[in-house]
């Protein structure tokens, strides 16, 4: 869903951690679109994800624009795997919070 532009499918993931998904989110997005804009690249379809990049002359400056979506989608990856935690469950109803290093676990 991500790769067409859809956003409803960060829902579930912003639903159960509001507090670090949105704004990992919301970072990284900024990233993407500042850059797309500093780059001066532009989308001539409202719609359609990295799927419309097939499609000639559609997107102006095409590498620069894929290279925003690319940081954004780094930037935003990393936030989370440095805010999020892994959570296992003990004995009990105590739960433990582990931190996850180097990868990206939802």
């Amino acid at each position: 869903m991500g790769a067409s532009f859809i956003t409803e499918g960060a829902i579930p993931f912003a639903a159960t951690d509001p507090l670090r998904v949105i704004p990992s989110i919301m970072a990284g997005s900024a990233v993407a679109g500042g850059l797309s804009m500093v780059f001066g690249a532009g989308l001539a379809v409202p719609h359609g994800g990295v799927w419309v990049l097939l499609i000639p002359n559609v997107v102006t400056q095409l590498v620069p624009y894929i290279i925003a979506i690319l940081a954004g989608t780094v930037v935003t990856a990393g936030i989370l795997s440095f805010v999020k935690k892994n959570v296992s469950e003990t004995s009990g109803s105590k739960v433990q919070y582990e931190n996850v290093q180097g990868e990206l676990k939802l």
